[in-house]
């Protein structure tokens, strides 16, 4: 056996086109996605995922944490009131949710006490700005837990490295959802993922004008003969 052997054996190198072994995850619900990421979604970790308000970012997660099995789902600071009707689709009850409001530095604690609980299925978090420490200190509880953490941000924001298990960018198309994986532990960035949403959720994409109607034209923009 090489030395090159022993060292890839022993993990202390690997081949630049070769991913590592994939932590333990779950199906996303969305075929597409999975083949991306080797599998599913992360089971623990810290995740971001970085997007507008409101396009979507819950329904991706929807499938994933639907395997709940009567564990908690905790949402941390979310930017609104929670909708019943949303959440019992997703396969909730009421018992299984709760919402916790604070302030940074209360919203870290709590999410740090919840990963640690080890009852736990997820942690949604709404974090503006967070520490490549406080990303560490939740990497742990995450861990110690078996329960992953998604930071939500919003999209394009600009902020240092962090040590994310994964992290996605989100944006919307006219058939559903762009997804672009910007970050992934043992893996590349990878994307665009086009993720259809016509056949599950049609009143939630754009639908095709008749064939008798033509959209405007756009102010300053020169029009072809």
């Amino acid at each position: 056996m090489t030395n090159i052997e022993q060292l890839l054996q022993q993990r202390r190198i690997y081949r630049g086109g070769q991913l590592a072994p994939p932590a333990a995850v779950h199906p996303s619900g969305f075929t597409e996605l999975d083949n991306a990421l080797g599998g599913g979604l992360p089971g623990s970790g810290v995740c971001r995922i970085q997007s507008d308000t409101g396009i979507g970012e819950l329904r991706l997660l929807a499938p994933y944490l639907r395997s709940a099995d009567g564990e908690l789902l905790v949402l941390i600071n979310p930017p609104g009131a929670l909708c019943p009707d949303f959440w019992a689709e997703a396969g909730f009850s009421c018992e299984q949710l709760y919402a916790v409001y604070g302030d940074n530095k209360q919203a870290l604690w709590s999410a740090k006490q919840c990963l640690q609980s080890g009852c736990c299925v997820s942690v949604l978090l709404w974090q503006r700005d967070i520490s490549v420490a406080d990303i560490k200190r939740l990497q742990l509880a995450s861990t110690e837990g078996r329960c992953a953490l998604w930071l939500l941000q919003s999209a394009g924001r600009a902020n240092q490295s962090l040590p994310l298990t994964l992290s996605l960018a989100l944006a919307p198309t006219h058939n559903g959802l762009e997804v672009r994986v910007t970050k992934r532990k043992g893996g590349w960035p990878t994307g665009p993922i086009q993720l259809d949403w016509r056949a599950d959720w049609p009143a939630l994409v754009l639908q095709p004008l008749p064939a008798n109607v033509h959209p405007l034209s756009q102010p300053g923009r020169r029009q072809r003969a």
